[in-house]
């Protein structure tokens, strides 16, 4: 299955390039060279398809000539093998892990999320996680699982969960769904691997309804995204009427599109501009503050340690095991709520 599609084009950058440690090796953080100047920094997570690896999807959409001049962070962590040695996210039941692994890529993702937020001067009020295909998908799992940290998120050519009940945000998350009406492998109008999912469009009004909003979508004005299909053939159709605060949902129908349409670089700015724009106020994080005080403080620090290694109260990740991760996350909320 063709989940990882797309040309390989030459790229022009001038960023910084950082080492993260993740429990699955280094990644690659890229920032702006005007980081220190820059203050506080949206962070940016790019997920690449099925069988395809980090460096092969920054190929097809190129956001590194992006990370200096809209001043970004950007992280394009790896997918796990399974036994045929093809890279997938385990995102939704229908896709994409064929071989029932049980890793779990939701806590990948946000430890590694938290990891860089307690190492760099992240804006907490500007999370977002991308991706192509499988990515896509993982994406929209992103999204249901860590509202919290997640601010937006924009998938093409993936879906969320078909079954709504799958998928319960704590809050409101800004999503995007693009997807090309010719796409035969992710099926416009949806279909069924694994399990099945819901069309772009479905996939959209789910996340209008999860936002409080009118499930009636607006016209927005058409783009010019794709290579090779003559004027603006991108439509949009966006939920944005009464939603939740801090809530919208957003469609780009891509008339013509494939798996992996050929993109001009007008689509990896409005993506990007679209992501950076639909984020959220920020307020004062009390994950950590164990005892419920309204402070994280040594209290709560002692809470922790005295349940080293199991699964208990200090487990404030719920990856089942109070670890070095539960101690960064609660240095890095340290003090007052």
């Amino acid at each position: 299955m063709g989940l990882a599609l797309g040309a390989l084009h030459a790229a022009s950058h001038a960023d910084t390039v950082e080492q993260i440690s993740t429990e699955r090796g280094s990644l690659n953080l890229y920032l702006p060279d005007s980081a220190d100047e820059s203050g506080s920094l949206p962070l940016v997570i790019s997920l690449h398809g099925y069988t395809s690896s980090g460096n092969e999807h920054e190929s097809y959409f190129r956001l590194r000539n992006e990370v200096d001049e809209m001043e970004f962070m950007l992280c394009m962590p790896n997918g796990t093998q399974n036994f045929l040695g093809a890279r997938f996210w385990n995102a939704t039941d229908a896709c994409c892990n064929f071989t029932f692994s049980g890793v779990d890529d939701s806590g990948f993702l946000r430890n590694l999320i938290e990891t860089i937020i307690s190492e760099y001067d992240v804006d907490l009020g500007s999370i977002h996680v991308l991706g192509h295909s499988n990515g896509g998908f993982m994406s929209h799992r992103m999204a249901c699982d860590h509202a919290d940290l997640i601010a937006s998120i924009a998938s093409l050519a993936g879906a969320t969960f078909l079954n709504p009940d799958f998928c319960q945000p704590d809050r409101t998350v800004h999503a995007l769904q693009i997807h090309g009406d010719l796409d035969d492998v992710i099926l416009y109008d949806g279909g069924c691997i694994t399990g099945c999912y819901p069309g772009a469009e479905l996939t959209a009004e789910i996340w209008a309804e999860k936002n409080g909003c009118d499930t009636t979508p607006v016209a927005g004005e058409p783009l010019n995204l794709v290579n090779g299909i003559s004027g603006n053939e991108t439509l949009v159709q966006r939920y944005v009427t009464q939603c939740d605060e801090e809530g919208s949902s957003e469609v780009w129908r891509v008339q013509g599109g494939n798996h992996g349409p050929s993109f001009n670089a007008n689509f990896r700015r409005e993506m990007l501009q679209w992501l950076l724009t639909h984020r959220r106020d920020t307020e004062p994080s009390c994950r950590g503050d164990l005892n419920g005080d309204e402070v994280i403080d040594g209290s709560d620090l002692t809470t922790l340690l005295s349940s080293w290694g199991l699964e208990g109260e200090g487990d404030v990740n719920d990856d089942g095991t109070v670890d070095g991760a539960d101690v960064t996350i609660l240095l890095t909320n340290w003090g007052s709520c």
